[in-house]
């Protein structure tokens, strides 16, 4: 199927990844030349130590339609992808992962798009490539994500995602420091629908995000997408509040009426305890949104390029009408 009123924009997040590029850029390519009369290939270097910069103009002077932009530095994955949306000038941008994703799902998601979504999910077939403890944080994630946002995501959909115009149009107007794509394109709330398929993995010796480094993720994500949690643990304080008071006056009766009260040390250490764990829980979660509120008080780019550059043979009196 072609799409010969459309442009299309497939938009890849790049860091270190030198050794699988070329085969990459070649199978995306010839994919894209099959179900695509205009089509860009736009490249994020992410702050790539390696010669994956370098490669890529020499790359560009052999394939058409390649676009590179060279961010300043490493920056945090969210931020690299709405620095790709901001650039892709296609009627549908593909955002997909160079190291996981096979070009081969395009055009059925491209199918999918032609067919009135504005919105289509990579899901994946199964996770059984990974670890059984990354299988059941991610569940475990993605449940209380759904409790404390009220958006329901499936833990096997990816990040492998297919967007129309309008979509893209609304999520680079959200400028949010601590942004996380998958719910963002549930919160503009366009129709959506997903495409399975199997992931692959062309650089096995590429590390995955540590466990320390994607429970911090998850806890940044959770906390500053919903204040549901903010809420539960005020009720919460409120509610041992009124428990305390309860004691206070049952204490008070009791001096009152009873002679010779032996000392309540265990009791009041007990509730002297209660009540200072509470309290630091509550200013822990609190600190947590503060930070949030840091964050985005902050002025400035969510990220800085330092460079770009095109492919020898590209478009000629292609209209940039989709940039905003």
């Amino acid at each position: 199927m072609k799409f010969p009123n459309s442009i299309i924009s497939v938009a890849t997040i790049l860091h270190n990844d030198e050794a699988i590029l070329e085969s990459y850029l070649m199978e995306t390519g010839q994919v894209l030349q099959q179900c695509c009369e205009k089509y860009e290939i736009v490249l994020i270097d992410n702050g790539s130590t390696d010669r994956t910069g370098a490669l890529i103009q020499t790359l560009q002077k052999q394939m058409v339609n390649i676009r590179l932009l060279t961010l300043s530095r490493h920056y945090d994955e969210e931020h690299a992808r709405i620095a790709a949306l901001d650039h892709c000038i296609g009627d549908i941008v593909v955002l997909m992962d160079v190291n996981f994703d096979p070009p081969s799902v395009i055009p059925a998601m491209l199918k999918q798009m032609n067919g009135g979504y504005d919105i289509v999910i990579g899901e994946r077939t199964n996770r059984n490539d990974e670890r059984f403890v990354d299988r059941a944080a991610a569940k475990a994630f993605y449940r209380i994500s759904q409790w404390l946002t009220g958006f329901r995501i499936d833990p096997n959909q990816t990040d492998f995602v297919a967007l129309s115009r309008k979509t893209v149009n609304s999520l680079v107007q959200i400028r949010d420091r601590s942004r996380y794509l998958k719910y963002l394109k549930l919160e503009v709330g366009y129709k959506r629908t997903t495409v399975k398929y199997d992931r692959i993995q062309r650089n096995r010796e590429k590390k995955r995000r540590g466990i320390l480094e994607s429970f911090g993720f998850a806890v940044e994500m959770i906390f500053t997408n919903s204040d549901k949690l903010l809420r539960t643990v005020s009720l919460l304080a409120l509610f041992v509040s009124m428990i305390n008071l309860v004691y206070v006056i049952y204490v008070l009766l009791v001096a009152l009426f009873k002679r010779n009260v032996a000392e309540g040390w265990t009791t009041t250490s007990l509730v002297n305890a209660s009540m200072f764990g509470l309290l630091f829980i509550i200013l822990s979660i609190i600190g947590v949104y503060i930070s949030s509120i840091l964050k985005e008080t902050k002025k400035g780019p969510l990220y800085y390029v330092t460079d770009e550059s095109n492919s020898s043979m590209i478009y000629q009196n292609v209209e940039k009408k989709n940039i905003v």
